[in-house]
């Protein structure tokens, strides 16, 4: 009798063994896409966050000229503020997307950047022939729509661009 219950109790120790490693290879599993879903969530904020920032620097590069004709009242050089509002423009345009984003925000984010450069021609526009802001306050609004769905789908929060713009 003894025998048996000695080899039940074996058995029963092998299966609950064999049980806890198969279960131990399930977590390791899930750990492993947890693990691989937190580094590309990780990489899409850098990702971003480097977007973002080379618009910024791309602005800051150029601005400059833009806004000491709007500050001086017109007595500034318009030829020189227009040009370098359309050169922000084109500068934002020729930047690249990494293909590490998926799809979605790789569209997102060009049409962010298009919308952007689109405020800045609207703006250069503005400046050269004194016509309605509205167009380009509404080039911005669309940009500053566009930029914060982008950001909260990838769960950052929205950027804002006014103090850079300015």
């Amino acid at each position: 009798m003894k025998k048996w219950i000695f080899s039940l109790i074996l058995v029963f120790i092998i299966v609950l063994s064999a049980c806890t490693e198969e279960s131990n290879k399930v977590d390791n599993a899930d750990s492993e896409k947890v693990a691989e879903n937190a580094d590309q969530s990780g990489e899409t904020v850098t990702v971003l966050m480097n977007i973002q920032m080379e618009m910024i620097q791309t602005i800051r590069t150029h601005l400059e000229p833009v806004t000491a004709y709007e500050r001086s009242e017109g007595d500034g050089d318009l030829k020189v503020a227009v040009k370098a509002s359309n050169r922000i423009a084109n500068e934002l345009r020729g930047i690249e997307i990494p293909e590490s984003l998926n799809d979605s925000l790789q569209t997102d984010m060009k049409d962010s950047i298009e919308l952007l450069a689109i405020y800045f021609e609207e703006r250069a526009a503005t400046l050269a022939d004194g016509s309605d802001l509205e167009e380009m306050d509404a080039a911005l609004q669309n940009f500053h729509e566009k930029i914060r769905a982008t950001f909260e789908t990838a769960g950052l929060h929205a950027p804002n661009f006014e103090k850079d713009l300015q």
